[in-house]
């Protein structure tokens, strides 16, 4: 939306009108920002959960893999889905700080 400068400069009923406008939009993009950053907050803190429980995970895996040793297969299948699951929480562990400062 625009204002009129002549109308501005009058004062006019129309220039009254048209800000009144301007702010009730400029209220709702503010509430609909913090709502947003709200949101953000909450994925953030999933998501740390979320890397927490995958390193759980990943250790329990590892475990497995060393208590298999005697099955050479299944002991080398399981170490390399336990190196995958971790660049996975790497990546994620990279990804968060990010996300946390551009909240702010």
């Amino acid at each position: 939306m625009t204002v009129d400068f002549e109308e501005c400069i009058k004062d006019s009923p129309r220039f009254r009108a048209n800000i009144a406008e301007v702010e009730t939009e400029v209220v709702e993009i503010e509430a609909k920002l913090d709502k947003l950053v709200k949101l953000c907050s909450g994925m953030i803190e999933a998501g740390k959960a979320y890397v927490s429980a995958n390193k759980l995970f990943v250790n329990g895996v590892r475990d497995l893999s060393q208590q298999c040793k005697k099955d050479e297969s299944i002991s080398e299948c399981l170490e390399k889905c336990g190196e995958s699951l971790q660049e996975i929480i790497n990546y994620h562990m990279v990804s968060l700080p990010l996300c946390t400062c551009s909240t702010y």
